[in-house]
């Protein structure tokens, strides 16, 4: 069941790379500066420009945000979605995967062992404080049974967050897309009806997308798509590790 989500992360990157969709879906912006009330210069991908918000924006802070354009060429932004930071960390780990790469991985019967031994042996021979902190923290996010992986393909980084349960017939799941933002949900199996899936979106746009495209999650039988305000991710870097080695 874990390698399927996997390859749902993958065909949801694949559907997010559809150019008939890509002008309704979130955008990435940071906050250059705050030039007046309600005023603010932006960056949008490589173009700088200045905009209104009523909502207060942290200056050197990133957002999801949808963006239209008014009758008059006014560029308008709504539905700001702070981009979780924390996560920063795992966007630069030096630990990245392609998709074809993590699928195979997770479906290796000695999966979960090999990969803590793995992390293990990476930790203790460390060569710089970054690398400590970075497998440090992935042993400390094993004993809350969350994988965490960062998955690099052409260029552009997406996290994915697994939580896995014993004896139990579901899978919790959190993941960041550059062009869609924060997604999460569960996999889970029904003896009469097969595999299901919760999805969690905080963009509309992202579930009208997701619905158009029912037959990419070829993989499940039940499909149900919400929008959610608060998705935050299963695991955060701690700062402080202790007892990480079990």
């Amino acid at each position: 069941m874990i390698s399927k989500i996997a390859s749902l992360s993958q065909n949801i990157t694949k559907i997010a790379q559809n150019k008939e969709f890509n002008n309704t879906l979130p955008t990435l912006l940071k906050i250059l500066s705050k030039e007046g009330k309600d005023l603010y210069s932006i960056k949008l991908g490589n173009l700088a420009q200045q905009t209104k918000s009523l909502k207060e924006l942290q200056v050197g802070a990133r957002y999801f945000a949808n963006i239209s354009k008014s009758s008059v060429g006014t560029t308008l932004i709504s539905n700001l979605t702070p981009y979780p930071e924390h996560l920063n960390n795992l966007e630069s780990s030096p630990l990245r995967f392609k998709y074809n790469e993590l699928k195979s991985l997770l479906e290796s019967k000695d999966f979960p062992k090999e990969y803590k031994d793995f992390l293990a042996q990476q930790f203790i021979h460390a060569n710089n404080k970054n690398d400590f902190f970075f497998y440090g923290n992935m042993l400390l996010a094993l004993q809350k049974n969350i994988y965490s992986f960062t998955i690099d393909e052409n260029g552009r980084n997406k996290i994915l967050q697994i939580k896995t349960k014993n004896n139990s017939n579901y899978l919790e799941f959190y993941a960041l897309f550059p062009s869609l933002g924060n997604i999460s949900g569960m996999v889970y199996y029904d003896k009469d009806k097969g595999m299901g899936l919760n999805l969690n979106t905080h963009f509309k746009s992202v579930k009208n997308l997701l619905e158009r495209n029912l037959d990419s999650l070829h993989n499940f039988k039940l499909i149900n798509i919400c929008v959610q305000d608060n998705i935050p991710p299963l695991f955060i870097l701690e700062e402080h590790l202790l007892n990480i080695t079990g």
